[in-house]
């Protein structure tokens, strides 16, 4: 009896503990480029989650590539709009794109001579699996529930 108040006393402190974190939402990163067309004709990047929520001060990599060899041509930080301006180096027309911030990664490889870009798929698990998985957990949750509940009254007969 003392036990499964223990356990009670357990389950609740956990309870208020996670409802003191602070709302996240789990969501995926994306990363575009475009010409700026002024007149120093920068590349601006643009560093968005899902819903268009800005990535603000994630870290930009920018692999310049020459000839198929990589090579870090600029590292900083987007502003707090999850942009970042640079100037393109000398003869090199593609770029290889990194933004990262709180363990979210997007990459993108820029090729400013025909004027693409590719968007490398992540390996984000599909909406619809998320959406599965999370029902699973809560059945998991109620399923031992019941198993709690059930030896409890089982004890009590």
């Amino acid at each position: 009896m003392k036990r499964d108040k223990l356990i009670l006393v357990g389950l609740i402190v956990l309870l208020l503990c996670t409802a003191c974190i602070a709302p996240v939402s789990a969501h995926r990163a994306f990363v575009g480029a475009f010409m700026t067309g002024d007149i120093h004709d920068d590349v601006m990047i643009r560093a968005w989650y899902e819903g268009n929520t800005p990535m603000a001060d994630a870290r930009v990599t920018i692999y310049a590539i020459e000839d198929g060899i990589e090579e870090i041509y600029i590292e900083d930080l987007t502003d707090g709009q999850g942009f970042y301006a640079f100037e393109p180096k000398w003869r090199v027309t593609e770029y290889e794109i990194v933004v990262e911030h709180t363990g979210h990664r997007a990459r993108m490889t820029l090729d400013l001579e025909s004027g693409e870009s590719m968007t490398s798929p992540g390996n984000e698990i599909p909406l619809a699996a998320r959406i599965i998985a999370g029902f699973g957990y809560l059945l998991g949750l109620a399923g031992f529930a019941m198993i709690y509940t059930a030896r409890k009254m089982q004890k009590n007969n």
